[in-house]
């Protein structure tokens, strides 16, 4: 046995209880253990010393039967998919045709208002607020305990998808992470970062809000149905800063290009955490709920989607896309498959829900109200 086995053998037989070892042909490990209360935390610690020496665990089994293997650290397959560069891309054109359709709202309602400020305004905001969400996961997956992921986010259709320059993320792994709960800290991280900035932007935004110079129903916009209701967090945020922000006369409105492009970072945060298909909120309720009741939280967020503002189709889109893609396997892939998902990640879950719901902009069947 060479001096590197050894030391591997060394290294689980410190952790855990081992009934049986074998030494596998390709210079392999594996091992029948037993497993007890601080198994997961046993585990994550064996991963972090055995990466360094070389090798990955992977821990699998149930009952009285657990099998320990030991293998090889390989590299990443080259030639990475091309798919989300080219998303991206698609998105990129979206959020500028939106920008410029934005552009034109806003000069309706303050003519002099510079033009290069609302597209960038708006634009730049949605597209700082979409890499948040891509190195909010980078940052929690740090030290690979939470594997490597690929993000796809799915372009919007202008004229077709409402206000929605992007309908969402799809998220895939590349490395497979340490545990369900690793895995999940970095799932929910991208969504959350999302809402950070978008809270953050939107007080900038009402802050720095222009009054329109054009009474609102002298302009097309009065019957225009392409507008976001605030949601309940926005009425929060108006409801603290009302001293702080400025009042518009009746017939009139507080235009902000930021404060729209926040608006549209709340619904992405929506879209992200619903329990639905490969997106994020899927990955959640999978690890939380188990694959069979996350298949049935699928539908009924696709059922949610459908209803919200059905007279307007405002989400149809996404979840014409979450049907297509919930015929797609969701593979999560860890490291640790006998440990489950801890109680407190557990609440989480259950918090984005309610998180999601108060990120939903107010629907058009239950009111119209202008964004200040």
């Amino acid at each position: 046995m060479s001096v590197n086995q050894s030391e591997i053998e060394q290294m689980v037989r410190s952790k855990f209880s081992v009934k049986e070892f074998f030494a596998l042909p390709d210079g392999e490990l594996e091992f029948q253990v037993v497993l007890d209360k601080a198994t997961k935390q046993k585990f994550e610690q064996l991963s972090a010393e055995g990466t360094a020496k070389g090798f990955r665990p992977e821990l699998t089994g149930s009952g009285e039967e657990n099998v320990l293997t030991m293998r090889k650290v390989e590299g990443l397959p080259r030639g990475a998919s091309r798919v989300p560069v080219i998303l991206a891309l698609l998105t990129a054109v979206s959020l500028v045709v939106f920008g410029l359709l934005q552009q034109d709202l806003d000069t309706q309602l303050v003519p002099s208002m510079s033009e290069p400020l609302i597209f960038f305004g708006f634009s730049g905001t949605i597209a700082v607020l979409m890499a948040a969400h891509e190195l909010g996961q980078r940052v929690a997956a740090r030290g690979g305990k939470g594997g490597r992921a690929n993000s796809y986010l799915l372009p919007g259709v202008p004229f077709l998808t409402p206000f929605l320059p992007s309908l969402g993320f799809v998220s895939a792994q590349r490395e497979p992470a340490v545990n369900r709960d690793r895995l999940f800290d970095v799932v929910i991280a991208g969504p959350l970062a999302i809402l950070a900035l978008s809270v953050a932007f939107y007080v900038i935004g009402i802050l720095s809000a222009v009054q329109s110079t054009v009474p609102f129903q002298n302009t097309p916009l009065v019957n225009s149905t392409v507008s976001i209701n605030p949601n309940v967090i926005e009425f929060a945020i108006n409801t603290v800063a009302g001293s702080f922000i400025k009042s518009a006369p009746a017939g009139y409105v507080l235009v902000s290009p930021i404060a729209d492009g926040a608006a549209f970072g709340f619904v992405l945060v929506f879209i992200s955490l619903l329990p639905m298909a490969i997106f994020d909120g899927g990955f959640l309720s999978s690890l939380a709920l188990g694959g069979r009741a996350a298949r049935a939280s699928t539908y009924l967020s696709v059922l949610l989607l459908l209803v919200i503002d059905m007279n307007y189709a405002t989400y149809w889109a996404t979840a014409i896309v979450s049907l297509l893609l919930a015929g797609r396997p969701l593979r999560m892939r860890v490291l640790d498959e006998v440990s489950g998902l801890s109680n407190s990640r557990k609440l989480v879950f259950a918090g984005s829900i309610v998180l999601a719901l108060l990120c939903l902009p107010v629907p058009h069947s239950l009111a119209t109200i202008p964004l200040p």
